[in-house]
């Protein structure tokens, strides 16, 4: 779960970060550009089209590829604890 969070959060900041080592190389070879408020706004418009295209993405291209399938959560039976199991739905025909 962390992975999925951290990997949304690293695309929303990395306009920030393409911006970051622009102004540093443009410092660098003698520029005088800063962080503005346009270019603050810019790159947070950027993080979050990012972001929501990647969630987007996710949630067309995940899901569950088995149809007709039910989870069974973990139970105690005669004492002892049984794993949860993904198991196929008996169908009435």
């Amino acid at each position: 779960m962390i992975r999925g969070i951290l990997f949304h959060v690293i695309l929303l900041l990395l306009p920030f970060v393409i911006y970051g080592v622009y102004l540093y190389f443009d410092a660098r070879a003698g520029g005088s550009k800063s962080w503005g408020r346009n270019s603050i706004a810019i790159a947070t418009v950027s993080g979050l089209m990012l972001m929501a295209i990647s969630l987007i993405a996710l949630g067309m291209l995940s899901g569950d590829p088995r149809q007709g399938t039910v989870y069974v959560p973990p139970r105690f039976e005669d004492g002892k604890v049984i794993d949860s199991q993904v198991v196929p739905v008996e169908r009435k025909e």
